[in-house]
C-alpha cells in the first residue's frame, strides 16, 4: 500500500512538472514567434510567401498549435469564404439567397458562400436528376473547381479550346485528362500565371485530386493579384460603388491610396434620434445619433453611409435658473456602429449652450434653457481619427493601425 501511494504520487508530481514544461514552452513560444506564424510553414517552403501574405492581411488563420498544416485538404465552403474574403465582398446583403437541400442560412459559411454566388465566382447551381439542389459543403474542393472560382473573378478575354488545349498540352503531362468544364478556366490561368503547382511534385495539373492548403493559399493571392487589375464586373461595379457615392461633402476627409480619414477635429452633422432638454434629462442619459445621409468625400468616395450610428451619453447637464446659471447639455459618444460592421469605440463631444446670450439682460437675469429635439442636427466633434477602406467600406479599428 506504501509502495502504491509513493507510486501514485510520484506520476502526480511528473504529470504536473509536465503541465509546467508545457505552460513555460507555450510561454516561450509566445515570446519568440510572431503573432499567427505557423510552425509548419518556414521560410524555405514553397508556398511561404503566398501563405505568410494572406496571414497578414488575415485572410489565413492556423490551428491553436501555431500549425497551418499546408498539405491538408480544404473543403467547399473554406474556400468559397477564404476567396470572399480575400476579394473583400464579405459587407454585401444578398436579398435573395439561393436555395440548397444540404446547406442553410445557420450554417457558419451561408453568407460567405451566397455572396460568392452573388458575385459570380460558383456558377448557378443545378439540380441534380432527383429536382436537389446540393452544395456539399464539406466536401474538400478539386483543383480544378478551385481554379475556376479564381479565374471566375477576372474579366478575362475569350478563349477557344482549341488554343486552351494547346496552352495546357505544352506545360502538363496529364492536359490529356482535363474534362471540358475545368479546360478553358485552367488554360486562363496558366496564361495568366495563376495556377499553384508544387515545383517539389511532377508538373502535373491533378484537376480532379482535393486542393491543398498550401495550394489554394498560392491561388487566392495569385487572384487577388488578377483582380486588382481585372476583376470581374460585379466586382468592379461593388468597388465603383463604394468610390462614387452622393451625399454630404466632408471638406477635410483626406484620401491616401485605398485608406480616407476624416481627421480628429472634424464636426459632423448628425441627426438625434431622441429629445434632450436642460430642465428634463439627466447625466448618463443615452443618445443615439444618425449620419442623415452618405458622408462622402470631395471626390465622392464614400466615407460613412446614411444611417450610421453614433451612440454614447449626456456626460453634463446644467439647469437654468432665474438670475443664477444658463442651461447647457453635454454629448460624449462613445460607439460607432456601420451597418453589418462589429461597434468602434470612438470618442466625440456635443455641446449645446443658450444661443441668445449677446445681452447682458438674457445672461443675469433670464437664466436661459436649451433642448434639441427628435430630428434635428447635433453637431459633434470628433476626438479621434476615423479610418476607412474605400475598397470595403469598413472601418479601420484603432489596434490595427
Amino acid at each position: 500500500m506504501k509502495k502504491f501511494t509513493i507510486n501514485l504520487c510520484l506520476i502526480i508530481f511528473s504529470l504536473i512538472t509536465f503541465i509546467s514544461s508545457a505552460n513555460a514552452l507555450e510561454q516561450i513560444i509566445d515570446v519568440i514567434l510572431p503573432e499567427s506564424s505557423f510552425f509548419d510553414v518556414n521560410e524555405n517552403y514553397w508556398a511561404f510567401t503566398e501563405i505568410d501574405e494572406l496571414r497578414k492581411l488575415g485572410i489565413l488563420k492556423g490551428y491553436p498549435n501555431h500549425k497551418f498544416n499546408p498539405e491538408a485538404t480544404i473543403t467547399r465552403a473554406e474556400f468559397a469564404t477564404l476567396a470572399v474574403r480575400a476579394l473583400k465582398l464579405d459587407d454585401k446583403e444578398v436579398i435573395y439567397p439561393l436555395g440548397f437541400d444540404d446547406f442553410f442560412p445557420e450554417d457558419w459559411a451561408w453568407e460567405y458562400v451566397q455572396n460568392a454566388y452573388f458575385f459570380g465566382l460558383f456558377t448557378p447551381p443545378r439540380a441534380n436528376k432527383y429536382g436537389y439542389y446540393f452544395f456539399n459543403p464539406d466536401e474538400p474542393i478539386k483543383r480544378g473547381y478551385a481554379i475556376t472560382i479564381a479565374v471566375n473573378a477576372l474579366k478575362t478575354a475569350p478563349l477557344s479550346r482549341k488554343k486552351a488545349k494547346a496552352v495546357l498540352e505544352e506545360a502538363y503531362d496529364d492536359s490529356y485528362n482535363v474534362s471540358e468544364h475545368f479546360l478553358i478556366p485552367t488554360a486562363k490561368a496558366q496564361i495568366l500565371d495563376m495556377l499553384a503547382i508544387d515545383p517539389r511534385k511532377p508538373k502535373l495539373l491533378n484537376l480532379d485530386k482535393p486542393i491543398t492548403r498550401a495550394e489554394a493559399a498560392v491561388l487566392l493571392y495569385n487572384m487577388i493579384e488578377e483582380a486588382k487589375v481585372i476583376p470581374n464586373d460585379k466586382i468592379a461595379a461593388s468597388i465603383t460603388k463604394k468610390k462614387s457615392a452622393l451625399g454630404h461633402v466632408i471638406q477635410d476627409a483626406i484620401v491616401d491610396g485605398d485608406i480616407a480619414t476624416i481627421p480628429k477635429g472634424t464636426v459632423l452633422p448628425l441627426i438625434l434620434t431622441t429629445k434632450f432638454t436642460s430642465q428634463k434629462s439627466h447625466k448618463g442619459e443615452a443618445f443615439t445619433a444618425l449620419v442623415p445621409k452618405n458622408f462622402v468625400t470631395a471626390r465622392h468616395y464614400l466615407l460613412l453611409p446614411a444611417g450610421t450610428k453614433f451612440k454614447g451619453y449626456l456626460s453634463n447637464t446644467k439647469k437654468a435658473h432665474f438670475i443664477i446659471s444658463n442651461g447647457a447639455l453635454i454629448f460624449e459618444n462613445s460607439t460607432l456602429e456601420v451597418s453589418k460592421q462589429f461597434p468602434m469605440a470612438l470618442e466625440a463631444i456635443a455641446e449645446i449652450y443658450p444661443k441668445n446670450i449677446n445681452t447682458k439682460y438674457r445672461k443675469i437675469f433670464k437664466g436661459e434653457k436649451v433642448s434639441i429635439d427628435r430630428g434635428q442636427f447635433l453637431e459633434l466633434k470628433i476626438l479621434q481619427d476615423i479610418k476607412i477602406d474605400l475598397t470595403t467600406g469598413k472601418l479601420i479599428r484603432y489596434e490595427n493601425l
